[in-house]
């Protein structure tokens, strides 16, 4: 979350950064190199609608896209319900024994396609998809708390500005 909308209101700034290594033996991926580098990552501001969509979307499991154009930039983004496969172990009830079975989990993909050739995709559980938008509407509220207390101001400015003489209309 970034300060920097209209009236600097909360805003919702999302950063992509393309994996640069990954270390197998520790099963972890590395992207502090490619940090600096301007074509391997990607800066988005989502506006408050755009973050409903993309709640509205996540929720349903449906597809939301939308376009950003930024200077010389022009991005796709697409935010979209994937069925990934997962190996899960079940106990066999006729063997007693455990066994690893493919299944398809309820995923989420998110993607970033910058000038057509600049591809950032992004791939979230369930579990991170539900974090996702907990935190989307906490975004919302944040910005609602500072839509609400800049107008209680303005109204006391004003109340403050009337003289006590004058009548409440």
């Amino acid at each position: 979350m970034g300060f920097g909308g209209k009236n600097n209101e909360p805003s919702l700034f999302v950063k992509s950064i393309l994996q640069h290594s990954w270390d197998s033996d520790k099963k972890q991926g590395y992207f502090k190199d490619n940090q600096e580098n301007p074509d391997k990552n990607i800066a988005v501001k989502f506006s408050e609608f755009e973050i409903g969509h993309i709640i509205h979307a996540m929720r349903t499991r449906s597809t939301y896209t939308t376009f950003h154009a930024y200077g010389e930039d022009k991005t796709s983004i697409k935010f979209m319900p994937w069925e990934k496969k997962a190996k899960r172990s079940f106990k066999n009830e006729k063997t007693g024994k455990w066994e690893d079975q493919w299944v398809g989990v309820e995923a989420f993909s998110v993607s970033f396609v910058r000038n057509g050739n600049q591809n950032f995709v992004i791939g979230l559980e369930p579990g991170e998809t539900e974090e996702v938008v907990e935190y989307l509407k906490y975004i919302l509220t944040k910005l609602f708390d500072f839509r609400t207390e800049r107008q209680k101001e303005d109204f006391q400015k004003r109340k403050d500005s009337n003289s006590s003489d004058s009548p409440p209309f």
